[in-house]
């Protein structure tokens, strides 16, 4: 019975150390995230090669940017259904359209207001069209 006991605790304790970091990758974001236009609107500009890890590892809340989830488990990205999908000229000044979500300045959820915000800080921060949109 003692034997038996300690073996499957062993196991047990086995498939924590090797099972427990592969659930934890998985839901772990990716290192940079390209960010597109929502499917079926047209490109302005390139897409942004966007460091999520950097801005993790900065310490930056989730729940900033993403604004409309309740919790860390609920973050979808910005083009999701029920978010900032209208990148029409007609949304551009609209706080629910994609460019605003991204451009306005006075949304704490914004890059371009807190990166704004970074640089007055004396932090060295892409604020220009060209620093995050490539051509």
């Amino acid at each position: 019975m003692k034997k038996s006991l300690i073996i499957s605790l062993m196991v047990a304790a086995l498939v924590c150390v090797f099972c427990l970091p592969v659930v934890i990758a998985a839901n772990a974001p990716a290192d940079t995230i390209t960010m597109e236009v929502p499917a079926g609107q047209k490109a302005t500009k390139t897409a942004v090669t966007f460091p999520h890890k950097k801005h993790v590892d900065n310490g930056l809340d989730c729940l900033v940017c993403h604004h409309k989830a309740t919790s860390k488990d609920d973050v979808k990205g910005c083009a999701a259904e029920g978010c900032h999908t209208d990148a029409s000229k007609a949304a551009k000044k609209d706080p629910a359209g994609f460019y605003s979500a991204f451009h306005s300045k006075k949304s704490d959820a914004s890059c371009l207001a807190c990166h704004k915000k970074e640089k007055k800080a004396g932090k060295a921060v892409p604020v220009g069209c060209k620093e995050c949109h490539p051509k």
